[in-house]
């Protein structure tokens, strides 16, 4: 008989996805029992969720044989079941496949590449002393989420961008507006934030065209594809997956990791005494956190995965968070270890030809937040309870309250 579970809501609702805990508390003895389980009364069914480190890793180095298309997320998923389903016009990179996925990340790859992003760490460390000023101007209570992990990920963007600060109150509030589309008491209009987007982005690209500064917005506006102009529409797709992905992943882990070390002091502690051990401790933020939570493949042929029958144009739902504590990886994986020595085995990242085009700038960010505000950081820790937001899709603390004192 093959693996099942009807208890479907904690994969593709966003509402268990508020409460990490018990979300891992009920999908742990699933992953135990098996690698790959059947998801019923779903509305996308079929649909496997892939819970397991290696199966994971199995279907991200296939993309030829599970694609992205038609659907590369659970509302995706719901989207294209309603009849007369018209795709998108617009695409950006985590929804194409094939040579259309490479020549449209090849415009932006060798910008986030590792010595490319270290030539902006003089830049990310001022924004990092900036975000620590405003918790130092809040006199030792913030809610950190909002007050910081929010903010200094988008301004970072901002600044590949090349855009003013005077920007970042649109730019904060067409993110959010997007963000909480995920969240069921969310009554925001994403649609009408995509049109704000595509707007600012156009001016944006125009403006670059017609005067190219050294800076991520100018290298998409003028870039090619097979010799033409990229298109208007695939120029906004990175655009927008550069403002968004870049942003609410990173704010996440950010929030994440504070949440993990005010619960953890021993841990903070391990910290202070040997700064050396910050890289590894920003693999196990993001390794604790996984922002991700799922992406969704369709097989384009049968396929055997750990002894479950995959048959053509089924969905598989790859479960990132489940396959970061997956007990076959990791030892005690539940515990926040900022020694742990194979932190860096996480796939929150994902794998393959979709491994994420940020991760170098995300883990520098986070490293370079916790390298500068550890040693100034006497004292933290929760003023109140946790909040995180419900999404299925990407998702850390939304309200983190804490109480701290800084040199």
């Amino acid at each position: 008989m093959l693996p099942t579970t009807t208890d479907t809501d904690i994969f593709t609702s966003s509402a268990p996805f508020a409460d990490p805990t018990a979300w891992h508390a009920a999908v742990t003895p699933l992953r135990q029992k098996a690698a790959v389980v059947g998801l019923t009364a779903t509305g996308i069914e079929p649909v496997w969720a892939v819970l397991r480190h290696a199966e994971v890793l199995e279907v991200e180095r296939q993309p030829e044989l599970f694609t992205n298309s038609p659907a590369c997320t659970v509302s995706q998923a719901h989207a294209v079941m309603i009849p007369d389903h018209a795709a998108p016009q617009m695409k950006t990179l985590v929804e194409m496949d094939g040579a259309e996925h490479l020549a449209h990340r090849l415009i932006v790859n060798k910008w986030f590449l590792p010595g490319s992003i270290r030539r902006l760490e003089q830049a990310i460390a001022e924004r990092a002393r900036e975000a620590i000023e405003i918790m130092a101007a809040h006199g030792g209570s913030c809610d950190f989420a909002q007050d910081v992990a929010l903010h200094y990920p988008l301004k970072v963007i901002m600044t590949l961008f090349g855009v003013p600060d005077v920007d970042f109150d649109l730019m904060l509030s067409l993110t959010q507006t997007l963000f909480a589309a995920q969240d069921p008491e969310s009554t925001d209009d994403a649609q009408e934030a995509m049109i704000g987007f595509f707007e600012y982005f156009q001016v944006l690209a125009d403006n670059r065209r017609a005067a190219p500064t050294d800076d991520l917005a100018s290298l998409i506006a003028n870039a090619t594809v097979d010799g033409e102009p990229v298109d208007v529409l695939a120029a906004f797709g990175l655009y927008l997956i550069v403002a968004t992905a870049g942003h609410d992943t990173t704010s996440s882990a950010l929030a994440g990791g504070m949440e993990a070390l005010a619960g953890h002091p021993d841990e903070l502690d391990a910290l202070r005494r040997d700064p050396a051990l910050l890289p590894n401790a920003t693999d196990e933020i993001i390794r604790w956190v996984s922002p991700v939570k799922h992406f969704i493949r369709t097989a384009q042929r049968d396929y055997e995965l750990s002894g479950v029958p995959i048959a053509e144009g089924d969905r598989v739902l790859l479960s990132y968070p489940s396959a970061n504590r997956d007990e076959l990886v990791f030892d005690d994986p539940s515990a926040f270890v900022v020694s742990r020595p194979n932190a860096d085995q996480h796939i929150a990242f994902g794998f393959g030809r979709h491994f994420c085009l940020g991760v170098h700038l995300a883990r520098l960010e986070v490293r370079k937040f916790y390298e500068l505000l550890i040693p100034k950081l006497v004292h933290v820790e929760a003023a109140g309870p946790c909040v995180h937001l419900a999404s299925n899709l990407v998702s850390g603390p939304q309200h983190l309250p804490i109480n701290y004192t800084l040199r």
